[in-house]
């Protein structure tokens, strides 16, 4: 079977390497992750645990609904395009757009922290509100996503996952030595490291991409119809699918009297996060050709199943064992949450190769059906299940609209390439 799939051949593409490049990155920063928060559960306890991953779900939900689908136009753009002096302009055209998206979003997040009781009931509503001049941060995450795979600047993409991430790891061992009897505000010390982390590697990054501002009105035009043409149909859809993911984390809050749950469902998705990155990372590294290709290579197909299914296998085998040596006996309940959520991620992992090779054929609307459809099954699977069953309902509500999401895109693709 291996000698057939020709890997050494394989190996050599250059997108290959870029795959390989990416994936490094991304799951390179699971187990850091999974330490850093290691480090951050006995720092902080199960319940200030929960409180920061609720925090940054809400700032999550934010960063879906505020780009209003501007990067996805300026990733349509940067993948059309095929001069560096235009894709550099292409990025500052985008962040013209970017500024005035933080706005909205800064003063839409005053309102709700200044009135949401769930906040209020749980203590965190002041700091909350004294995040939000900051949170421009957040949505720089997906302003990067769209427009670095687009431009194919995959080292860069990679040194946005991994590298903050290394930094928070850094942090967190220093905690962990020489932190442990802290006695002042143990949330405020966790978000400092984190938001500095990230802040210090975006701006490296945009310096490295030299944006240009030249011929700004033109790019700026050229932006708007491609989200008038497209970038609109995306957002419309990813609304649905990842606003109702991150709503998942805010309703298992709304129906907790404190955030232990989320800080469980969270680790619990963590740990499978490697079956979404198998698939979404090969497509990124070969977005570009999608473009003029007419269907997916057989061989794509096989190794990244292959290689998800492995993945599947590893993590039921060692998750429990896993989580019973390093975290304390409070986190058991993470494990059953691990073996639902990883069906829901593989699920979800394959959509999203599906989901590429659409985007680069310009199919937008296709795309923000099956997004709808996933966002729809997965609230009314929530509203049904979390009142009732708590954390394990929105895992299994995870699997349910995951494979949606899955047999969606694949339904998509299939239509275009049966003929």
């Amino acid at each position: 079977m291996l000698s057939r799939l020709n890997l050494t051949d394989i190996w050599s593409s250059l997108r290959v390497r870029q795959a390989a490049t990416l994936y490094a990155a991304s799951f390179a920063g699971i187990p850091l992750s999974i330490f850093t928060s290691i480090v951050f559960t006995r720092f902080l306890g199960p319940q200030g645990y929960g409180d920061f991953t609720f925090l940054g779900s809400l700032f999550d939900f934010a960063i879906i609904i505020f780009p209003a689908g501007i990067f996805y136009a300026g990733n349509r753009a940067l993948v059309l395009n095929n001069r560096p002096s235009t894709a550099r302009e292409y990025y500052g055209a985008t962040l013209v757009y970017f500024f005035f998206l933080f706005l909205m979003m800064a003063v839409s997040l005053l309102v709700y922290g200044l009135v949401d009781p769930n906040l209020a009931g749980k203590g965190l509503s002041r700091f909350f509100l004294l995040m939000i001049p900051v949170s421009w941060i957040f949505l720089l995450a997906p302003f990067f996503d769209n427009m670095l795979h687009a431009d194919n600047r995959i080292h860069d993409l990679a040194a946005t996952r991994i590298v903050p991430k290394l930094i928070t790891f850094a942090a967190a061992a220093i905690i962990y030595s020489v932190a442990e009897s802290y006695g002042g505000n143990r949330l405020a010390v966790i978000w400092g490291i984190y938001i500095s982390a990230f802040l210090f590697v975006y701006v490296i990054v945009l310096l490295r991409i030299r944006v240009s501002f030249k011929n700004l009105g033109i790019r700026m035009q050229e932006i708007r119809k491609h989200h008038r043409g497209y970038g609109v149909h995306l957002y419309t859809g990813i609304l649905f699918s990842a606003g109702a993911i991150s709503l998942t984390y805010i309703l298992i809050s709304y129906f907790s009297a404190d955030n232990t749950s989320v800080g469980f469902f969270t680790l619990a998705v963590a740990i499978a996060r490697p079956l979404a990155l198998i698939p979404g990372v090969i497509a990124t590294t070969w977005f570009k050709e999608f473009a003029s290709q007419d269907r997916i290579s057989r061989k794509m197909l096989l190794v990244t199943l292959l290689l998800s299914m492995l993945a599947l296998a590893g993590i039921y085998l060692l998750a429990g064992p896993f989580i019973r040596f390093f975290y304390r006996e409070a986190f058991l309940p993470v494990i059953p949450l691990v073996h639902l959520t990883s069906v829901g991620m593989l699920m979800y992992g394959i959509g999203s190769f599906f989901n590429r090779f659409l985007e680069a054929k310009g199919r937008g609307k296709t795309v923000r059906n099956t997004h709808i459809a996933m966002g729809v099954t997965l609230l009314a699977s929530n509203l049904l299940l979390i009142p009732s069953f708590g954390v394990t309902g929105a895992a299994v509500a995870m699997i349910i609209g995951s494979s949606v999401y899955g047999i969606g895109m694949g339904a998509g693709y299939l239509s275009k390439n049966s003929s």
